[in-house]
């Protein structure tokens, strides 16, 4: 094997992304930004290389500080092997990776009704000041308020939004899969708004339920939503379900659990710039949550 043009180290590892790794026999590149690059495998299973300002996620390879592969073209094929891959002319070389877990503290927060009334009120008040017009957590907020969403989904949102709350406060498995359903894949963006809400929804219901609740409220939606959507947001859903999430959301759950304002906002002011919406809608559906909606 030639030697790499580049080669650049994986600090830390997901346990679905060694699983990726150690799976995969065919993959291709699905999206790939500055700073992140989505693979995925024959399996439609996803792996995100991200770099070092992104942060370990629940399927990420987390590169070391200061390096990312550049020029990726979309639909590349990789050679992969145990501990990595080549991806054109880079090598990513995993053999040293330190794994990550992606289940933050839930326990911590799961019986703290105070901590997460105080919490939910400072998340409100930030997402009232710097959530988009049309993020589906302005329709958490308010929801009879204006937004610019097209008709379409827009009543689309208004239906179910409230019909997933009220499921969750009603344990009722049917609803809770009609309404995840019904917003899987709904809404523009690389991840679709409508999964953005629901993959905070999921990160709501461990913070606030039992172990067995939570897997079972996080399966019905991951069973009724994934196939509903593409393969990126189908493998955030599944993960969320499992309670798995995003490194901010670990700071997120951690601040709460110390009630720590000045962390708690600044994990907040970490996960609201994510896509165009996506850490809005997803902080929507978090709060939504562990607020009790709707009233």
């Amino acid at each position: 094997m030639a030697s790499p043009a580049h080669r650049v180290h994986v600090a830390r590892m997901a346990p679905r992304a060694r699983n990726w790794l150690e799976q995969t026999q065919q993959a291709y590149v699905l999206y790939a930004f500055e700073r992140v690059v989505n693979l995925v495998n024959q399996e439609g299973d996803v792996l995100s290389l991200v770099s070092h300002q992104i942060g370990a996620g629940p399927f990420s390879l987390v590169l070391e500080s200061g390096i990312f592969p550049g020029g990726i073209q979309l639909g590349a094929s990789l050679l992969v092997f145990e501990n990595g891959f080549w991806l054109d002319d880079w090598l990513i070389d995993a053999e040293e990776a330190e794994s990550w877990n992606p289940i933050p503290n839930w326990q911590a927060v799961v019986k703290q009704k105070e901590k997460k009334r105080w919490a939910a009120r400072i998340i409100r008040e930030q997402l009232t000041q710097h959530a988009e017009a049309d993020s589906l957590a302005c329709l958490v907020l308010d929801p009879v308020a204006n937004s610019p969403l097209p008709a379409r989904i827009l009543q689309a949102a208004e239906q179910n939004i409230p019909l997933l709350f009220s499921s969750f406060r009603q344990n009722n498995l049917a609803l809770v899969s009609k309404a995840a359903k019904s917003l899987a894949g709904m809404g523009p963006g690389l991840t679709p708004a409508g999964d953005d809400l629901l993959l905070g929804a999921l990160h709501g219901i461990w913070a606030t339920r039992p172990l067995n609740e939570a897997q079972e409220l996080g399966g019905a939606i991951s069973r009724s939503a994934a196939p509903r959507t593409h393969a990126l947001s189908a493998a955030w859903l599944e993960a969320g379900a499992a309670g798995e999430a995003a490194e901010p959301w670990h700071a997120l759950i951690d601040a709460i659990s110390d009630q720590d304002e000045a962390t708690l906002k600044d994990a907040v002011m970490r996960i609201l710039p994510t896509g165009h919406t996506s850490g809005s809608d997803a902080l929507g559906g978090f709060l939504g949550v562990i607020e009790g909606k709707p009233v």
